[in-house]
């Protein structure tokens, strides 16, 4: 991949993965926390599917139309004629759940020939780079985190390209408490847990100070020297962990279409800042 982590895989075929090379790609994505598959323009809806499953439970995105015959797929649709994109903003998937996704799995499906990458975040090496003054003032913070500014009553929604809006506003103005800095349950390791769309504040602080500190925080983890970019193709295959990973699906090609299917996965574990580990 292009930047500063991440990692390309070729020669796999995810149809016919067997439990050791499955445990090999996850170690992989483990240490390097994206990971693009390429070359399974092959993989029907199901099998898709059952390669994303590998990873844990399905999580249903409740605020868009589900693909027919394979609910668990999101259909993801830019038309030539439309302007805005869906996850045009920087954010991680769906922290908004009282147990967020862990993982988000993509497919490519039909790429425009220039442009519909998606740029990547590293928000573990973010807060490593934070001074220590930083840290130890949001160490023990918690996030309030909603889908009310996207999907709910806080504000007009973002564009979500041609993806087929479910209205659901009781559930969007939710809200769930995270860490601002969380341990990933695999590594140890901590990192931000920031998704500046997705949060209405920050417990324990007034709103100016709340969002003053949230879009330092935001800014802070998008620096270049903590990104990387997924070059799209038909058949590419994404995994991004969100327990560490912030996204953006950039809206650089008009006239053209991009289809990409999602699945967002959970591995049933909630965000904690020293949780234990596993093996």
């Amino acid at each position: 991949m292009n930047g500063a982590f991440g990692a390309e895989i070729t020669g796999v075929d995810l149809a016919a993965l067997d439990d050791t090379g499955f445990a090999a790609l996850a170690g992989i994505l483990r240490e390097r926390r994206v990971l693009c598959v390429r070359g399974q323009a092959h993989l029907a809806p199901t099998r898709f599917l059952e390669f994303a499953r590998r990873f844990g439970d399905v999580t249903p995105y409740p605020f868009g139309e589900p693909m027919e015959g394979v609910p668990e797929i999101l259909r993801i649709i830019k038309e030539p004629s439309s302007k805005g994109n869906f996850g045009g903003v920087w954010h991680t998937d769906s922290p908004y759940h009282e147990i967020p996704p862990s993982h988000t799995v993509i497919m490519g499906i039909d790429i425009p020939e220039g442009g519909g990458d998606t740029l990547v975040a590293d928000m573990r090496a973010a807060y490593e780079a934070l001074p220590q003054e930083v840290k130890d003032r949001i160490r023990d913070m918690d996030g309030i985190f909603t889908a009310t500014r996207v999907h709910g009553s806080a504000g007009a929604g973002l564009e979500l390209g041609d993806v087929k809006r479910v209205a659901d506003r009781k559930r969007a103005d939710q809200e769930f408490r995270h860490p601002l800095v969380r341990t990933h349950p695999e590594t140890g390791l901590p990192g931000l847990y920031v998704s500046a769309c997705h949060m209405s504040g920050l417990a324990g602080l007034p709103a100016d100070e709340a969002h003053s500190l949230i879009d330092y925080l935001a800014d802070h983890v998008v620096r270049d020297e903590f990104t990387a970019r997924i070059r799209w193709t038909r058949g590419t295959v994404a995994v991004l962990d969100n327990r560490c990973v912030q996204h953006k699906a950039l809206n650089d090609y008009p006239g053209r279409r991009r289809e990409i299917h999602r699945i967002q996965i959970t591995d049933g574990r909630r965000p904690t800042r020293r949780g234990k580990v596993s093996p």
